[in-house]
């Protein structure tokens, strides 16, 4: 493209630079800021927004950088470049960090490629922290050692969720043994400067978890004043711009949705009529934003007398309403149980989300009975409309317990953006084919 412009031949403009002189250079002024930006840092890589939104930004200050000189020097290329390769490059740069980080969490699924770690901090904090990178291997780390703190060092086992227990001393002695340091919360003041200092000289990196932990993105921003460092948290917005961007996104994907899988739902419906000559459409009330109840609409999956056998199900299965799901749900059809494993009875949802009752991305949506056990805090994530998909979706699904289930359906609610959105969908197709927490 850059090398076909009718206008000035080969020429990139009044400076005499041809096209085929000036396409290499820009790609390699591009690249070099790419790295000198922080966009291929590998603590942003694998995991978050952030290497995502240095790439576009850093392509807005090189095309801007571009488009000033072009002016100062009189050139004529400028135009084609921001038309073109502006939009087409950012785009193949984004789905080539897209993929290879696709391929990395596949990786770190396996135990490959993670970053060996101390985990430092109060007995409590430490086995969460453990448990939280064991389970979210996209963070990139493996626990290797975990050092407690004053007197829970010394009523410790010599293990904390299977992973040794280092005394102090030893931890100093055997930074070697590991690449990264992470601080746990509740540390005593002091205790991580001097954490710092020991750790000078030598390779090893060190990580704090802050207190926040629900809390990310774009809503913290820190500050520096002489002898205080202050860190600011936005309060979260339920109304405005970014949900008028949202409801926008919802309906054009779920009209682009309904179109292009017509085929599916099409044999769909005929597999499920074949099989037991009941409904193909499952209506169920749900309870959406603000809770507002509205009907959801699904595949059937199961029995045509389902619903009447759930209350039976829960009781016997310990009285747990929030989030029950059974491994093998004796409801389940033959046909029902292809569709659950490849999220296939989600589909008629889109139909929902174009109504204006649920959103293509949110928390799950769940049923009175669940509703009503909800704790104080629980009731948060009926702030936001609920989803075809979420973090609940990408992060086990049904392998999840009630309690990670709810915390990341509120984390998501009160910190989501754009891009999360967009993260999210992306996920949810790798794990609709994994098929890994269906059920």
């Amino acid at each position: 493209m850059l090398l076909a412009t009718p206008a000035v031949g080969d020429v990139a403009g009044l400076t005499g630079i041809p096209y085929s002189v000036a396409a290499p250079v820009l790609g390699l002024i591009w690249l070099i800021s790419l790295g000198a930006g922080g966009s291929r840092l590998a603590w942003i890589t694998g995991a978050g927004v952030e290497e995502y939104r240095r790439v576009i930004k850093i392509s807005l200050y090189v095309f801007g950088g571009v488009a000033i000189v072009s002016y100062i020097l009189k050139a004529q290329f400028a135009r084609s470049l921001f038309v073109a390769l502006l939009p087409i490059g950012t785009l193949a740069l984004l789905f080539t960090r897209w993929t290879a980080r696709g391929w990395l969490n596949h990786m770190r699924t396996r135990g490959k490629y993670l970053t060996s770690c101390a985990v430092v901090g109060p007995k409590d904090q430490a086995a969460r922290v453990i448990s939280d990178l064991r389970h979210h291997k996209d963070a990139g780390f493996s626990p290797t050692c975990v050092c407690l703190l004053g007197d829970e060092q010394s009523e410790a086992s010599t293990e904390l969720s299977g992973v040794p227990v280092y005394t102090p001393s030893r931890l100093l002695e055997s930074f070697d043994e590991f690449e990264a340091v992470v601080a746990t919360e509740g540390l005593p003041s002091g205790y991580l400067r001097t954490l710092a200092w020991n750790l000078e000289g030598s390779s090893t990196s060190l990580v704090v978890t802050p207190r926040v932990m629900d809390i990310v993105g774009p809503r913290l921003h820190y500050t520096d004043a002489p002898g205080v460092s202050m860190m600011h948290v936005e309060i979260p917005q339920f109304s405005g711009w970014k949900y008028a961007i949202k409801r926008i996104f919802d309906i054009v994907f779920s009209i682009l949705a309904l179109i292009v899988l017509s085929p599916v739902f099409l044999v769909t419906a005929l597999l499920i009529k074949k099989e037991d000559r009941g409904p193909v459409i499952f209506r169920q009330q749900r309870v959406g934003r603000f809770g507002e109840p509205f009907t959801i609409h699904k595949f059937r999956s199961m029995s045509i007398d389902a619903e009447s056998k759930i209350q039976k199900l829960i009781d016997d299965a310990g009285g747990q309403a929030l989030f029950f799901k059974l491994d093998h749900d004796p409801r389940m059809t033959r046909i029902g149980a292809v569709l659950r494993r490849f999220s296939i009875d989600e589909l008629p949802q889109f139909w929902t989300v174009l109504k204006g009752d649920m959103s293509i991305v949110g928390p799950r949506p769940q049923m009175a009975r669940e509703v009503a056990e909800y704790l104080p805090a629980y009731k948060r994530r009926l702030l936001a409309k609920p989803g075809i998909t979420g973090l609940w979706q990408v992060c086990g699904r049904s392998d999840l317990s009630p309690e990670d289930g709810m915390r990341l359906d509120l984390r998501y609610v009160e910190n989501w953006s754009p891009i999360t959105d967009l993260t999210i969908v992306a996920k949810t197709v790798t794990t609709v084919f994994k098929s890994s927490g269906a059920y």
